[in-house]
């Protein structure tokens, strides 16, 4: 669970709060751009979500499955639940919401991979 692909989904994540934050702070509505690439973070978590369970399958690893299954199911959810949030949002806290969003993510890869290690 660890590599590339998480490294590559962190820098994605980064890159959407980087591009969040001048929205918020050049005071403009979200494009249609950004939003897609909320889109994109979640193919990303269903991407990495499908790995981790085979990973874990393959695996005889002694860890906690049950969060691991948890945290991979359920991270594809947040990038989504904030793309329906902000989809007809013109105001400022749109891309507030972006922003909080896009900086969990990455946090949320470090959290993945320390059950997956077991810590």
């Amino acid at each position: 669970m660890t590599g590339l692909f998480a490294t590559l989904i962190i820098v994605v994540s980064l890159v959407i709060a980087v591009w969040s934050a001048v929205h918020l702070l050049i005071n403009r509505p979200i494009s249609r751009y950004l939003r897609a690439s909320l889109l994109v973070l979640t193919a990303l978590f269903v991407i990495f979500a499908i790995g981790g369970i085979v990973q874990m399958a393959m695996s005889d690893r002694d860890f906690a499955r049950l969060e691991f299954i948890g945290y991979l199911v359920l991270s594809p959810v947040i990038p989504l639940g904030a793309w329906w949030w902000v989809r007809g949002d013109t105001s400022r806290a749109g891309s507030a919401i972006l922003l909080v969003v896009a900086l969990v993510m990455p946090v949320l890869v470090i959290r993945i991979q320390q059950v997956w290690a077991g810590v």
